[in-house]
């Protein structure tokens, strides 16, 4: 009985927050406003094309889907896939266990980060903050503007084309390619404890452009094309390669 009272309240809770549900699913249709938070436990959540969501899209145990067009505020998604669909304006997106995809031409004001899980970034994809995962590969592909830090701890970084203020990793290989610019350093992080088996492989590909150093704090194998240019390499001998990749 009193598990039954506490359901019911948090449901009243939640609908009071604009629009919110428990053990059900969430659909808004295309073009609609809603006014507050859309907040969902135990259901997915689909919010359809052109709306604008004054307030958070939050979810519990379920994915989310945002359609193309459509506006909201921060985006956080536990135990669930994010999708937003192209041409979509986020203040922030995160996520807990679970892939984050973003498509073409999304804008995104703040951070995008994951903890157990990929991201990818679609084309022509804009983040003003970091964009992190701590378990996951993270790709971002070609004219994608990420003016923090792209940062992965155990996953790939797949950067084509792309355009950021740093990259930071530490157990995966990290791979720059086809012009991929980097206003700051690449920092290869020596982390305690477990680690990813084998030797990350470093790629600065063909007409890569690293503006600060490249800072390397464990062993890897390191491959600089000889049309990119870098900042001061420390921690690692750069090994020189023609040709798309080593």
């Amino acid at each position: 009985m009193q598990i039954r009272h506490i359901a019911t309240f948090f449901l009243v809770a939640l609908m009071v927050a604009g629009c919110g549900a428990v053990n059900r699913n969430i659909q808004i249709a295309d073009g609609e406003q809603v006014d507050g938070d859309v907040r969902n436990v135990n259901g997915s959540i689909r919010i359809g094309r052109d709306c604008t969501i004054s307030g958070d899209v939050r979810n519990v145990n379920g994915a989310i889907f945002i359609g193309s067009g459509t506006r909201l505020n921060a985006l956080r998604n536990t135990n669930g896939a994010i999708e937003v669909d192209s041409g979509a304006h986020a203040a922030s997106i995160q996520g807990t266990n679970g892939r984050i995809r973003i498509g073409q031409g999304v804008t995104v004001d703040g951070d995008v980060s994951n903890t157990n899980g990929a991201i990818e970034l679609a084309e022509e994809v804009t983040v003003d903050g970091d964009v992190e995962t701590t378990n996951g590969r993270l790709g971002i592909a070609q004219g994608g503007r990420i003016a923090g830090t792209v940062r992965s701890t155990n996953g790939a970084i797949i950067l084509t084309g792309a355009h950021a203020g740093g990259v930071a990793g530490a157990n995966g290989n990290i791979e720059l390619l086809d012009g991929t610019r980097i206003e700051g350093e690449i920092h290869v992080q020596q982390t305690r404890g477990t680690t990813v088996s084998g030797t990350p492989k470093i790629i600065v590909g063909p007409e890569v452009v690293v503006e600060g150093p490249i800072r390397i704090e464990r062993p890897v194998e390191l491959y600089v094309h000889e049309s990119a240019r870098t900042g001061e390499i420390t921690g690692a001998e750069a090994t020189r390669f023609s040709g798309d990749r080593p």
